[in-house]
């Protein structure tokens, strides 16, 4: 009798390559006044914008001017979503050390959820109406250049630190090279919400994130020719509602025996009316 050895599954799975998220849990750690609690029962949530603030003269003897306040309504609603849905044979499951629910859960996550986020996040950045919007050629001759004209773009509109630049990484390649001016260009370790992070920095104060092409075009199917984006954190404020995994067991299949997972977030990222102009953004000169 002829012995038949079958062959036997390894847990490793054989993973494509898709890169950890480069936007979107960078900014979780920024603007925080919105949350997803704001979104309990409702997808759509509004905030107040004040305005008619004025500077008056005080006028001694007589009678002083008053002004009406007004308050006008800014409406935020989470218009993306990331459902999925899986079955799971358990038989198959018996058969392969990989085909668990935590690997598909993660591995969707990792291949469609943050690519997605990332996305969507360039893509706020990108269309914020009132952002500073620069389009130039950019090389390694003028790449500081460029730079400090959006630095000195935030300091003369007053906008706030803690600032962080998304870069191409043709734009980064070009910081790198730059030639004929000698700065302080070092790479570090810095927590960004909650996750060590080894960054370049410029100047040792703006942490530089590269992020790869295909994110960085946002939702478009074009190449936006973007150099880099340079925002305080607190200008972009991503939210999450839900954020859902539920599982269904084998057991209780009417038609067989399949595990099933399913999942559903409701999300999108907010940048106040307001708070737009704080926005730079960098992009090539289109060829000709």
């Amino acid at each position: 009798m002829t012995l038949v050895l079958d062959s036997k599954d390894l847990a490793t799975i054989d993973k494509e390559l898709k890169a950890d998220s480069q936007v979107w849990d960078v900014l979780q750690q920024g603007a925080k006044s919105i949350t997803a609690a704001d979104f309990v029962g409702a997808n759509e949530v509004r905030i107040n914008k004040m305005s008619g603030f004025a500077k008056e003269a005080y006028q001694r003897n007589a009678d002083n001017a008053t002004r009406q306040i007004s308050i006008a309504k800014e409406t935020l609603k989470l218009k993306h979503e990331d459902w999925f849905s899986y079955s799971l044979d358990a038989l198959d499951e018996s058969e392969s050390s990989a085909l668990t629910i935590q690997n598909i859960v993660t591995e969707h996550r990792r291949l469609i959820t943050i690519p997605d986020r990332d996305k969507l996040a360039i893509d706020v950045l990108l269309n914020a109406n009132g952002a500073k919007v620069v389009t130039d050629t950019v090389d390694k001759t003028n790449a500081l250049d460029a730079y400090d004209e959006a630095e000195a773009y935030a300091l003369d509109n007053e906008v706030g630190g803690g600032f962080i630049m998304f870069a191409s990484s043709g734009y980064y390649a070009a910081l790198k090279n730059a030639s004929g001016v000698n700065r302080s260009f070092t790479t570090n370790e810095q927590q960004l919400n909650g996750i060590n992070r080894t960054v370049a920095q410029l100047d040792g104060s703006v942490p530089i994130i590269r992020v790869s092409k295909d994110r960085l075009n946002g939702l478009a199917d074009t190449d936006q020719g973007v150099n880099f984006i340079l925002v305080p954190l607190t200008a972009v404020a991503p939210v999450v509602k839900y954020g859902t995994v539920d599982t269904i067991s084998a057991s209780l299949d009417p038609a067989g025996y399949r595990d099933r997972v399913k999942g559903l977030d409701y999300y999108d990222a907010f940048v106040f009316e307001n708070v737009a102009k704080s926005i730079y953004v960098s992009k090539s000169t289109p060829a000709a």
